[in-house]
């Protein structure tokens, strides 16, 4: 099981500052705001640095019961626990990565 502090956790042990470059390259994402989902989802998972795509599905169904479709929030919901929707916004001058 996974929550809030093991992915904030995850994060600060892994950081990604250009979501898009490293995210790109899984399943032709070409959206940021897909990339953060799968970032955020990868997070959650410890599956920030896992190179097996089928490892990392097999982590990823054993801690989401559900990861959400595009026109039905929430974004993920952790298994008999939270649900989450990663949401993204840009600071007025700076590019989004």
């Amino acid at each position: 099981m996974s929550n809030i502090l093991k992915a904030i956790i995850n994060i600060e042990k892994n950081p990604v500052e250009k979501l898009k470059a490293t995210y790109s390259g899984r399943n032709s994402i070409n959206n940021i705001g897909e990339a953060l989902e799968l970032y955020i989802q990868d997070a959650f998972a410890n599956t920030i640095s896992e190179a097996d795509i089928d490892a990392r599905n097999l982590k990823v169904s054993s801690v989401f019961s559900y990861l959400g479709n595009q026109n039905n929030p929430p974004d993920i919901i952790l298994k008999n626990s939270d649900a989450i929707e990663v949401k993204k916004f840009k600071v007025k001058g700076q590019p989004l990565h």
